[in-house]
């Protein structure tokens, strides 16, 4: 298939500012073969809603996205509907939702396929969480804690460093949390609504999970001591902890959460803070593998 024309949405500060070395190549290719492209360059001031405006404005048939996990939940909100075929090309620092479409492909292979004679096409399910869409995983507690405290960092190290300093310092510090889970009491440490099967930098957090079965696996991490916490991370870092009783697994279509007390969250990696939370699928995506 021939794209007529392709938007690519590039974040320029992805993995420390080095996604360039993803783009160059790209756009090299691009002319090469004669493709007509719109380029937009993420600045985190009104991304979602500028790159909407350029959709309205150009009949897109092709959206490359060269960034991480942000990158793709920012071109995510942005969608006016799910019938534009996205490529994602890995450019950030985890990439857990490239990982597990393009398994160990090299990044010039994954560049090369829109150009592919015969091509493939990965649908995906698309949830949404109070109004935002999400597309790998939702979080709520522990690691939403992570994530709104790794994005206020400012300080002279690589994303990975500070998500490794604020995991280890809320081992340590992060309080559980009570809430209604679909109507039902419960106390919390962590509640994973997992899509993939890896997030939040390569922990199988789900790894039963299936992207494109239109349930959700809900991981549930009880109220636990200081001693299971660092029991428990490197078996969730390997996808072991499913059978502990510490946690509650289930696969459901929609989840509610309500609580008194406002709860950090994130959505593929992007923090929010809300006391209620309504998860529920919204649609399918395709991405060309």
């Amino acid at each position: 298939m021939i794209y007529q024309h392709t938007l690519i949405v590039f974040n320029p500060a992805a993995q420390g500012g080095k996604s360039h070395l993803a783009l160059t190549p790209y756009l090299t290719i691009l002319k090469q073969e004669g493709f007509a492209y719109s380029l937009y360059q993420t600045n985190g001031n009104d991304d979602t809603e500028k790159i909407q405006k350029l959709m309205d404005e150009h009949p897109f048939d092709l959206i490359s996205i060269v960034g991480g996990d942000g990158t793709i939940n920012i071109t995510l909100q942005a969608l006016p509907h799910f019938d534009t075929p996205l490529h994602i090309i890995p450019a950030g620092t985890g990439n857990d939702l490239v990982k597990m479409l393009y398994s160990n492909q090299s990044l010039q292979r994954i560049l090369q396929i829109p150009f592919n004679n015969q091509q493939e096409f990965s649908s995906i399910d698309v949830w949404t969480c109070n109004q935002k869409r999400f597309i790998n995983g939702f979080g709520a507690g522990f690691d939403g804690a992570i994530a709104q405290k790794t994005q206020l960092k400012k300080i002279l190290f690589s994303s990975q460093a500070k998500y490794w300093i604020e995991i280890i310092k809320h081992l340590f510090i992060y309080r559980s949390f009570q809430a209604k889970i679909n109507g039902e009491n419960k106390q919390v440490f962590m509640l994973s609504a997992a899509n993939g099967k890896v997030y939040g930098g390569g922990f199988k957090v789900a790894p039963n999970a299936n992207i494109s079965d239109g349930k959700l696996e809900i991981i549930l991490c009880k109220r636990v001591s200081l001693f299971k916490r660092m029991y428990f991370l490197p078996l969730v870092k390997l996808g072991r902890h499913l059978h502990k009783s510490a946690i509650e697994y289930q696969q459901l279509e929609e989840i509610t959460i309500a609580s008194d007390c406002p709860i950090p969250a994130q959505l593929d990696g992007e923090p929010l803070i809300e006391k209620n939370f309504h998860i529920r699928k919204t649609g399918q995506v395709k991405v060309i593998v």
